[in-house]
């Protein structure tokens, strides 16, 4: 395993990394759609859900507003340690131990909570240079456990 990465390019795929998980908690799509690749693979299937492949990154921001755009549904994707790989092909695969707290309100005063559910696993993504920026061209979560009632959380309130 390959892990000789130069410390700018170690720094910038940081720095995607982060901009990745706060668009997600700060439900700021747009953010999000600037630090994906062109072309985009999503594999939801721990999480009960599918394989996207060659998604474009507003298709990939649409399937996330689908799953976390809810305003009353907070999360945060708090990303620990990390194991790096760079790949032949010049990409960069990194495996991120990741929580992800989520609680849903009643409202968007967000006063009230009415459920909670936290996730625990690893999320592995792929990274590659394009035209010279680094950009995220693939995730992968594993869901190791969770507590409360994380799908129940997830899912759509049945007054929608």
């Amino acid at each position: 395993m390959s892990t000789d990465i130069p410390l700018s390019d170690y720094l910038s795929i940081r720095n995607v990394a982060f901009e990745w998980a706060e668009s997600y908690d700060t439900k700021d799509w747009g953010r999000l759609r600037e630090c994906l690749a062109p072309s985009v693979r999503l594999d939801f299937r721990s999480l009960r859900g599918v394989l996207h492949e060659n998604l474009t990154p507003e298709e990939y921001s649409t399937i996330l507003i689908g799953v976390i755009g809810d305003k009353r549904l907070k999360t945060q994707h708090f990303l620990g340690g990390a194991q790096w790989e760079l790949l032949s092909d010049g990409s960069v695969r990194v495996a991120h131990q990741i929580r992800v707290a989520h609680q849903r309100y009643a409202d968007e005063t967000l006063a009230e909570v009415t459920n909670k559910g936290h996730a625990h696993g690893v999320t592995t993504h792929w990274y590659k240079k394009i035209d010279g920026v680094w950009k995220l061209e693939g995730v992968a979560p594993r869901l190791e456990f969770s507590e409360y009632d994380l799908f129940g959380t997830l899912a759509p309130p049945k007054d929608d």
